[in-house]
């Protein structure tokens, strides 16, 4: 059974295409959340997990255009995260709004025999915890899955990839495949095939995107701040 996944879209259609096409077919679609906010095309991104029936959770900036409230998004992004929030509420549809609001906090989903588990940050904070990064060790990777019954652990949130295997668990996380702040511009995911996952990066139409960032309601400080996001990747 072949999957793609994927975590951190942040309407971005633009890198979501460039994936889809260098992904292949496959047979389902795992997200870790975050599907909406700094990008231009937040419809995009929701149509098309609706459309594939994705396995998605809940991320923090999700649950704020969902619910209101602050997104907590790290320091340098607030100011962007805020100014963004109700534009791109106001850029969903109902039933998008309707379908952000019925991720759950974390799902699990069994394919082939084989059990995953999608948690946006930590099963002990869903929605804010940025301590699973690829410098997290071992033993609180393992603390933050320890009552999950899975063997294959998909995280999001920190927008930097990793795959590490401790035990028989695998530890996943995708990287930000419309957002990455890794220090590589290009749009991250994993495919998982047979028991093996493995990290790519593909280029896409950046130029495509940072034109469309033209249309948002942002101020020339915040815009040319948002345009170094997606240039410089962090």
């Amino acid at each position: 059974m072949r999957i793609l996944i994927l975590s951190d879209l942040h309407g971005n259609t633009w890198a979501l295409q460039a994936i889809l096409r260098a992904a292949g077919p496959v047979e389902a679609v795992l997200f870790a959340g975050d599907v909406v906010n700094y990008g231009p095309s937040p419809r995009g991104v929701v149509s098309w997990l609706r459309r594939v029936g994705a396995v998605a959770v809940r991320g923090n900036h999700d649950h704020a255009v969902a619910f209101g409230g602050n997104p907590k998004a790290a320091p340098r992004k607030a100011p962007l995260a805020g100014a963004l929030l109700e534009w791109t509420k106001k850029a969903l549809r109902p039933e998008d709004l309707a379908y952000l609001r019925s991720l759950p906090l974390y799902a699990v989903w069994a394919g082939n025999g084989v059990r995953f588990a999608l948690i946006h940050g930590s099963l002990q904070d869903p929605l804010y915890d940025y301590r699973l990064d690829p410098q997290a060790g071992d033993e609180a990777l393992m603390e933050a899955a320890e009552s999950l019954r899975a063997e294959v652990v998909v995280f999001g949130h920190t927008h930097l990839p990793f795959i590490r295997r401790i035990g028989d668990r695998l530890f996943i996380n995708p990287g930000s495949a419309g957002q990455p702040l890794d220090g590589d511009p290009r749009a991250s995911f994993v495919l998982y095939e047979e028991g093996r996952a493995q990290l790519y990066r593909v280029q896409y139409d950046l130029q495509g995107l940072l034109g469309a960032l033209e249309g948002l309601p942002l101020g020339k400080e915040q815009r040319a701040e948002l345009r170094r996001l997606y240039e410089r990747a962090g």
